[in-house]
């Protein structure tokens, strides 16, 4: 059985692999230590991510949004497959 990543766990390996730390990543995309720190935070003091840094964060590392939240494992939306572009029969 496939476990899906959280959104926290998606956001510090990000992070991580970038060989970042949240000051660092704070100054390059314009969001708040505190609020990137909160978003990495994996208990129940987890924040809500706003669609603004959403949209930087996915910028920033060069993924897609839906990356980000876990829906897909693909970096990218190019050469994705079929089956997780969540399209109708009607649509294919």
């Amino acid at each position: 059985m496939k476990t899906r990543i959280s959104v926290q766990e998606r956001l510090k390996d990000l992070r991580v692999e970038q060989g970042l730390n949240l000051e660092e990543l704070a100054q390059k995309t314009g969001i708040s230590k505190s609020a990137l720190g909160s978003y990495e935070n994996d208990n129940d003091e987890y924040k809500e991510i706003n669609h603004g840094s959403l949209l930087k964060l996915a910028d920033f590392y060069q993924v897609s949004v839906d990356y980000l939240l876990g829906l897909t494992n693909n970096r990218k939306y190019e050469n994705t497959p079929i089956e997780e572009l969540h399209l109708s029969d009607e649509v294919v």
